[in-house]
């Protein structure tokens, strides 16, 4: 064997330079992903079979959201329907003890057919009681539904969600309002948002003051009369306050004098000029449907006054009269919203009087009013 081609690759071996391994950089460390929010549901009467169901499906609804739900077990002496202060102190205690943003329970009303669903959320330190039916089949399911949307409820109303409170600056026992809470909340404040009707206030809401014309017109041959009107109302509703309902309001109406064409014969036996004054209070409700129209009811009780003038001819003289009765009216209409708080109303009442106004002249007779008679109205409504 000839030592060239050894000799060769010896030479070579040391002339390159020698490897080196060099240990990998290391892989900078994954950011460990944020804990879920927590909602605890008390467990309220696992007896029920109806209320485990709605419990079993409350925490899947609400692990489908992406919250982490701790069940808590109830004291084996506890009753199955506690008192208020109790279901609520139980709750606030659960939520408290597990670190959660808010607390559910389902309780069996006294009644049987119902159940009163309870939401106790420390975002915006309230509780809140929705009581629904247990019958058929999907009661299990729409307990569940319902218990989420009270919760959003509970949130969207405090309006805290829109902005992280300082720290340190809430309430004693109150919590931030944790991301994933927001981002859950961000699709019902939109619909929220959107909805022109959610925030608006009622057409009737608060102290009304309505001006405008009124027309009479009477199935007796009175009329048609014109004359002014003038309507003070006061409303439940966003403007309004916790005295009546939201869409209902009280108002009085004033209409008159409205003045009507005479009655009779200039050339037999003379002519009677009328006028006519009524005063109701009614109560109104107005229908609110989120568009710019919305339909309008009335009823109302008060006074007509009918006065005449007469201007016969001779032998006949001159001579004035007048009628009280008291008036019942049943109306509907239409108010169309210009302005937040401004709206144009047109409505019509059937009114029928007791007793009822005859007008009659020589003996004869030339009309009456109130069996019924038929009032328009038509006036601009601003709310103070």
């Amino acid at each position: 064997m000839r030592p060239y081609p050894l000799l060769t690759c010896l030479l070579l071996a040391l002339a390159l330079p020698p490897a080196r391994a060099e240990a990998a950089p290391p892989a900078p460390p994954q950011e460990a992903a944020p804990a879920a929010s927590r909602v605890a549901i008390v467990e309220a009467d696992a007896d029920d079979p109806l209320v485990r169901e709605a419990a079993t499906r409350l925490r899947a609804e609400l692990g489908a959201a992406g919250f982490e739900v701790v069940s808590v077990p109830r004291a084996r002496d506890a009753d199955a329907r506690p008192r208020d202060g109790d279901a609520r102190a139980a709750l606030e205690r659960a939520a408290r003890d597990e670190g959660a943003f808010a607390a559910a329970a389902i309780f069996r009303s006294r009644a049987g057919a119902t159940a009163d669903l309870w939401i106790v959320d420390r975002v915006t330190q309230k509780t809140v009681v929705r009581t629904v039916e247990v019958a058929g089949a999907a009661a299990p399911s729409v307990m569940a539904v319902r218990a989420v949307e009270l919760l959003q409820a509970s949130l969207l109303e405090a309006n805290l969600l829109t902005s992280r409170p300082p720290p340190g600056g809430g309430a004693a026992g109150s919590v931030a309002v944790p991301d994933d809470v927001r981002r859950w909340m961000a699709p019902v404040r939109r619909q929220a948002a959107a909805d022109p009707a959610a925030e608006r206030p009622g057409m009737l809401a608060g102290i009304g003051v309505e001006a405008g014309l009124a027309a009479l017109q009477s199935t007796g041959g009175i009329g048609p009369a014109l004359g002014p009107a003038l309507r003070l109302s006061y409303g439940g509703g966003a403007a309004g306050g916790g005295v009546l309902p939201a869409g209902l309001a009280a108002r009085l109406t004033f209409a008159g004098p409205t003045l009507a064409p005479a009655l009779g014969d200039a050339r037999a036996l003379g002519t009677v000029s009328v006028r006519q004054e009524m005063a109701l209070l009614e109560a109104v409700w107005a229908l609110e449907t989120g568009g710019a129209v919305s339909p309008v009811l009335s009823a109302g009780v008060g006074g007509f006054h009918l006065f005449i003038s007469g201007d016969p001819l001779p032998p006949l003289r001159s001579a004035t009269g007048e009628v009280w009765s008291v008036a019942a009216a049943l109306g509907a209409g239409a108010g169309l919203r210009v302005t937040e708080r401004a709206a144009l109303l047109l409505d019509a009442h059937a009114i029928f009087a007791e007793p009822r106004a005859v007008v009659t002249l020589g003996g004869e007779r030339l009309g009456s009013a109130g069996r019924p008679t038929f009032a328009g109205f038509l006036g601009l409504l601003v709310r103070l």
